[in-house]
This record gives C-alpha cells, sequence and structure tokens, in this order.
C-alpha cells in the first residue's frame, strides 16, 4: 500500500490571464517523493487561487452573493430575474465563477446599500414570482411613493458612483435628478420621442457640452450598441422615470409597424441647468428634432465614438472633439 504525507508547496495558477501565485497543501508518495492527485486537496489550492485573485481585484465572494440574495428573501430564478439575469448565471457565481465586472459593481452595490435594489424591482417585478414579489416587499418594504422616488434616486446615483470624474461620465457626477429632467426637455418638446431618438439626442447634448466645455451635463456614461452610443443601463433609467410618473411609454401601431414612444408626466426644471447647458440642448434640439430616429442613427455610426469602439464598451468624453455636427 502507498505511503502518503501532505506537505505545503508553492503553486501558480493563471485567472483571467493574471497569475496568482499561492501556498498549499498537496499530497506525495513517501518512498518516490512524487505529488500525487488528491482532490479534495487540488479543490482547496484552486478555490485558494481563486479567493486570492478576488482579494486582489475587489470581486465578491460566492458566500457574500448568497447572503445578498437571502437578504431579499429570493430564490436564485427571483435574484436572477431582479438583476436581469439568466437563473445559471446566479448559479455559476454561487458556486464560484467569478462575476464580470459590470455584475460584481452591481453586487457590491447591493450589498453596500440595499436601497439599490428599489429601482432593479420596478422594472423586473412584473417578471418575478408571485412568491418572489412577496419576499421582496417582506424583507425590503415598499414605501409611499416620495419616499420610493428617494430610494430610486440613492440607489441609481450609488450605481454609477464608480464612474464619476472619469472620462466616461464626462469628469461630472451622475445625477438621476438632472439626468431625468434632460430626457423631460426632449420628451417635452419633440412629439412622439422614441427610444432610439432620444438615447441619440442626449449622446449629442452631452459630448457637444463636453466639446465646449470640458465637462458632461448629466454625467451619464454611454456605451457603444448596434443602433449607436446610448446611456449606460439606459432601460433602467429610464424605468425609473416611468415608475416615478415622470413619462409614459405609449404603444403605437399602424397595418406594417409596431412602435413606441415617450409622452411626458411632468414639468421639465430649468432651475437645474446653467445658460450653457441649456444652449446646448436647445441647440441639439433645433438640429435633430426633425430627423428620423433612422436617420439620427445613422449620423451616430459616422462618429468615431461608436466606430472606435466595441460593442457594449463604455465610450469615453474625449471622442467629443471629433463629432460631426462640430466640423459642419
Amino acid at each position: 500500500m502507498m505511503r502518503t504525507e501532505v506537505k505545503l508547496i508553492d503553486e501558480t495558477y493563471t485567472i483571467r490571464g493574471e497569475k496568482v501565485d499561492v501556498i498549499t497543501s498537496a499530497r506525495f508518495d513517501v518512498d518516490s517523493g512524487d505529488q500525487v492527485f488528491d482532490e479534495e486537496l487540488d479543490n482547496k489550492a484552486i478555490l485558494s487561487a481563486f479567493d486570492k485573485y478576488r482579494n486582489n481585484h475587489g470581486i465578491i465572494s460566492p458566500e457574500r452573493i448568497k447572503k445578498v440574495r437571502h437578504s431579499f428573501g429570493l430564490s436564485q430564478r427571483d435574484f436572477a430575474t431582479l438583476l436581469g439575469w439568466s437563473a445559471t448565471t446566479v448559479a455559476t457565481y454561487e458556486t464560484g465563477s467569478l462575476p464580470s465586472k459590470a455584475n460584481n459593481k452591481i453586487l457590491l452595490a447591493l450589498e453596500n446599500d440595499p436601497d439599490v435594489a428599489q429601482p432593479l424591482y420596478e422594472v423586473s417585478k412584473e417578471s418575478m414570482t408571485e412568491r418572489g414579489k412577496a419576499a421582496f416587499e417582506e424583507n425590503v418594504g415598499i414605501p409611499k411613493v416620495e419616499k420610493s422616488k428617494k430610494f430610486i434616486e440613492k440607489g441609481i446615483n450609488t450605481l454609477f458612483s464608480d464612474i464619476n470624474y472619469s472620462e466616461f461620465s464626462g469628469y461630472n457626477v451622475f445625477n438621476l435628478k438632472k439626468f431625468s429632467n434632460m430626457v423631460l426637455y426632449f420628451v417635452i418638446n419633440v412629439p412622439e420621442l422614441t427610444k432610439t431618438k432620444l438615447n441619440k439626442l442626449l449622446f449629442y447634448a452631452d459630448f457637444t457640452h463636453f466639446a465646449r466645455n470640458t465637462v458632461s451635463i448629466s454625467g451619464a456614461s454611454y456605451a457603444r450598441l448596434p443602433h449607436g452610443p446610448v446611456p449606460d443601463q439606459y432601460s433602467l433609467l429610464y424605468g425609473s422615470m416611468e415608475s416615478a410618473n415622470l413619462i409614459v411609454e405609449k404603444e403605437n401601431s399602424t397595418s406594417k409597424y409596431d412602435w413606441s414612444c415617450y409622452t411626458p408626466n411632468a414639468e421639465f426644471n430649468a432651475a437645474l441647468f446653467s445658460k450653457e447647458e441649456l444652449a446646448v440642448m436647445h441647440d441639439t434640439l433645433e438640429r435633430f428634432k426633425d430627423m428620423s430616429a433612422t436617420s439620427i442613427s445613422a449620423l451616430s455610426h459616422k462618429e468615431n465614438a461608436w466606430i472606435d469602439n466595441d460593442n457594449a464598451k463604455l465610450i469615453s468624453y474625449d471622442y467629443a472633439n471629433s463629432l460631426t455636427v462640430l466640423n459642419n
């Protein structure tokens, strides 16, 4: 019978292209000195390397993810629905897979401030199970309308806080109230404004103001998507405005097409903006108000901000100076 012993050894693992060194236990044949397979020790070594990688990069652990989910009383399925993910994604994270950078940010935000879940719930609750909705409302509580608005605003501002004062926020601080009023300005002034066109109006206004004043208007970040630049997490942002009764999404249809547009349900607060900001918003409106969603989307595809970036990547405001609208 083989005689074995356990010794400490140095091991190196490659995780996401980075080498991670750990001191771990391994089993050896006493007579030959050769290392022998031990599934339990090997698994512990791998987990140790992943834990070290998580600590080095501020990545939430599987145990902490479960604790966050349980704090809302949700199953993996309903937690995934709350976050807009698949149940498989949640399951793999809870069994050791590393979350993406974006998903890790959301999980950390939920861990640090449960109020962040409120706007997510407002957007996703219709897709959750009845048991999930009841559990969430029991564990978090559904506040009165005005308190709910404050929770939503605080939660969303927290979600975007890590890009504040960066090239992706136009060196400004994201503020949901100001962003919402920027949306209201365009929704009020453009009849039956579609989501596609609204996304482009916001992009051109923020980037034009940055080109002129080296700071954005709203502090919003923009991502590159197939139909052009869009505010990052725009579905969540517009959904929060709908839940706060600021805008209403209206469904339209003809014999050939179905589409939706936004109509205003609140007044625009000009006091939140400087004269320069209002001037840029006015100029953007005058330039694009009669342009179709298809045309403005096609124009945005000519921007270096869209051409130079991969799909779903955030766009640096440094591209502002190359906007076609500044050179025409």
